[in-house]
């Protein structure tokens, strides 16, 4: 746009106004009278005092059309429609009879700054129509004001420059993205002129450039639009900036906000990151693994596997990889030698359908090289599956010598039961023999028989005893396990009370004293309980000091466990002497079966009594424990559930 002299005032731009051959009126954004000449007051009929600065449009108007006689009941009604229409479409022109009785063409039009200019001209007697310029201007305004609303509702700033790269036209969007320069942008300005005011003003983050080097990018993507690209603000907002050129040498260009995108971007790309770092960490958690692991969709196509699968079964990672499905990789398992078709086939079989999946299921693969590996598959909710791989191989072979040698057992265990079954009926039969015909020889021919026969005849009457009590005490022994009885509830006070009534005899003759009161109640089998009790306090009486009083003391304490580690509660039995006693580092050795400590001169026994009680405790999951003092005296610590122990220990009598 050309700029006007600089000697060119105020005071000519009135003189032009005023010598204007049409009557010219301008108005404010309020609608209120700026400025008129005097041809539009003649041809309005407007005398000076009514056409003063600040009278409104409105009032103007209303006032000529009182004056031609116009319905008083309508004159509002049509003013307020004019008024309407002026803010509506920008403009309008029609013909009216000026109250002076001229024929005046009258044209309104608003300025994009809200100012109206209203021109008046005469039209010749007996006009019907319109100048056709006149109509041409009013059909182009009307076009300028259907695109002036277009730009202005859109959501993009938009903006025209001509060819010599000056701005034409802008909407207010096209302002708001560019707010470090709002004030200045006008129509005529150079993109260049705002530019380089846009930078003086730090208006652009530069990423590191200098200035002029950023203008002159800027400049080249302006002038030779390609690809959008996108600018940073000082402001922090994101412009993307799509130009284009004209068929005419000039540039259109749309900016949009898209600084919310770039958040999202931004986001999205955080996002990204940490799941990057997730996935090393999965990877290396996945490659660490001891097992292999592969997991599969519902179509049984592979989703990912880790290295230690591929190694298990050889296989090549340019082959076994995310895509695959699960019968390619049996056929290729198939053809590099794992197994047999055949095999193949059963495994495919006995592998569970992923689709009607829904609890764990194992099974076992046996390769031809002779490795086993168990496969275990776990359902997902989506369908799919995870498959762990485990070379099972030396566990198999472990459990093949456990069972190898559960089996030995169990035939121990019948030859034992076996020789339990000859020693209560076949061993002793003949010792009742022997002591039967010792007896007879006793009675009926010991006057016969002379000194040395008759104690032959004693020596082999006490070892036929000693035998007889060996042989009661192995049955008892192996009895431990082969004739269990189920547990019971056993109150211990009531108990003792029996073992003592079976030890009285003893008790009496070694005056002894066992004290024993408030002692609980635990499951036991009741049978085995008290043949240990028995025991123990047979023991305490036996093993005796020389003209000392025996005192056996029992006592009994409940140990509470912790229920949250899965600890049992458990009865702690002392059974204390004031006997002879032991050295402690033959503690161990007393519960071996056929050890004694002792002669058999000195005290009677076989050495399985102690045996038989360690084995009768560990039967109930408890543990025996023994403390001795020499001449003083011993201690024997019992610990056993204080309720019947797990099922694998119940106390169900075994086979005999």
């Amino acid at each position: 746009m050309p700029s006007l002299p600089a000697e060119f005032s105020v005071d000519h731009v009135t003189d032009l106004l005023c010598g204007a051959e049409a009557g010219l009126a301008l108005f404010d954004r309020d609608l209120k009278l700026v400025f008129a000449n005097g041809q539009y007051l003649q041809l309005c009929g407007y005398s000076r005092h009514e056409v003063e600065p600040g009278v409104k449009l409105a009032d103007l108007a209303r006032l000529s059309l009182e004056r031609v006689g116009s319905d008083i009941g309508s004159i509002d009604s049509t003013v307020d429609r004019g008024i309407e229409r002026l803010i509506a479409v920008g403009g309008y022109s029609f013909r009216f009879v000026a109250p002076s009785g001229k024929n005046i063409y009258v044209h309104r039009r608003r300025l994009e700054s809200g100012q109206v200019v209203e021109t008046v001209r005469e039209l010749a007697e007996g006009s019907g129509e319109v100048a056709g310029d006149d109509r041409l201007e009013m059909l182009a305004h009307a076009a300028r004001t259907r695109m002036s609303h277009a730009l202005e509702a859109m959501a993009d700033g938009f903006a025209l420059y001509d060819a010599d790269d000056r701005l034409v036209a802008y909407n207010k969007q096209y302002i708001d993205l560019n707010q470090h320069i709002a004030d200045i942008i006008a129509p005529g300005l150079t993109y260049e002129e705002m530019l380089r005011i846009g930078m003086e003003r730090s208006g652009y983050e530069t990423n590191g450039m200098d200035h002029e080097s950023f203008i002159n990018w800027r400049l080249e993507q302006h002038r030779n639009p390609g690809e959008p690209h996108d600018l940073l603000m000082n402001d922090g907002r994101w412009v993307r900036v799509h130009e284009r050129l004209t068929s005419d040498g000039g540039i259109v260009g749309i900016r949009s906000d898209i600084t919310e995108l770039k958040h999202r971007e931004a986001e999205i790309l955080r996002v990204s990151n940490e799941l990057r770092r997730s996935n090393m960490h999965f990877d290396t958690a996945l490659n660490n693994m001891i097992q292999g692991l592969c997991m599969f969709d519902a179509n049984q196509t592979l989703l990912v596997c880790n290295k230690i699968y591929l190694e298990m079964y050889g296989f090549s990672p340019d082959v076994v990889k995310p895509g695959i499905k699960l019968p390619e990789i049996m056929d290729y398992s198939v053809s590099i030698g794992n197994y047999t078709r055949e095999d193949a086939d059963r495994a495919k079989a006995a592998r569970p359908d992923t689709a009607k999946l829904r609890t764990v299921a194992t099974i076992k693969q046996h390769l031809r090289d002779g490795r086993i590996i168990a496969v275990m598959h776990q359902p997902m909710q989506d369908g799919g599956s995870i498959a762990t791989y485990q070379d099972i191989t030396e566990i198999e072979k472990s459990q093949n010598a456990l069972r190898l040698h559960a089996r030995k057992l169990e035939e121990s265990n019948r030859e034992l039961e076996e020789f339990a079954y000859v020693a209560s009926h076949d061993l002793q039969e003949p010792l009742r023999k022997i002591e039967t015909f010792g007896d007879r020889l006793q009675t009926k021919y010991a006057e016969e028989l002379p000194d040395g026969g008759k104690e032959y005849v004693s020596r082999m009457q006490n070892a036929t005893g000693r035998m007889r009590q060996l042989i009661n005490d192995l049955l008892a022994y192996s009895r431990v396990t082969t004739k269990a009885k189920p547990f019971e509830l056993i109150d211990l006070n009531r108990h003792i009370d029996g073992v003592c009534s079976d030890l009285q005899m003893r008790i009496e003759e070694t005056k002894a004293d066992v004290v024993y009161e408030d002692l609980p109640s635990i499951t036991a089998d009741p049978t085995q309980l008290r043949q240990l009790l028995q025991n123990l306090i047979g023991n305490a009486l036996k093993f005796q000091r020389p003209n000392v009083k025996p005192i056996v003391t029992i006592t009994a304490e409940i140990l509470h466990g912790d229920a949250s580690i899965g600890q049992r509660d458990r009865c702690q039995i002392v059974i204390a002497d004031n006997g002879i006693g032991f050295d402690n580092k033959y503690k161990a050795q007393i519960f071996t079966i056929f050890q004694r400590l002792h002669g058999r001169n000195e005290y009677e026994g076989t050495g399985i009594g102690l045996a038989t009680c360690r084995k009768i405790v560990e039967r109930h999951d408890g543990i025996i424990d023994a403390e001795g003092v020499e001449g003083q005296g011993a201690k024997f610590i019992i610990t056993l559930p204080v309720h019947e122990p797990d099922s694998n220990m119940e106390g169900k009598p075994d086979a005999a």
